[in-house]
């Protein structure tokens, strides 16, 4: 079973680990309250090792989240793998990637 972890420094959020439909849901529980108290401005995915288009799912889900609640997030060191499923989903222009 995959498994992704989370580890905050002030506003960055750090995603280790793997983003696909077995660590997506795991993760999204683990960071509910995260994100429904203070969300993060920025999300580092430095850390992924391998991700699908659940991963990509789970950004759009927190840059919702974050929006609805008045705020404005990011996603930083977005590995390649992420980057070709967001542009063959035509996320490119909705998904902040830095």
């Amino acid at each position: 079973m995959a498994t992704a972890t989370t580890d905050r420094d002030g506003e960055t959020l750090r995603i280790r680990g793997e983003l696909d439909f077995d660590s997506v849901a795991e993760l999204w529980n683990a960071t509910e309250s995260l994100f429904a108290a203070a969300p993060p401005s920025r999300i580092d995915l430095s850390g992924i090792s391998r991700a699908n288009s659940a991963g990509v799912a789970l950004l759009v889900e927190w840059l919702g989240r974050t929006r609805r609640q008045g705020q404005e997030l990011i996603f930083v060191n977005v590995p390649a793998q992420m980057r070709a499923i967001i542009t063959i989903a035509d996320l490119d222009t909705v998904l902040p990637l830095v």
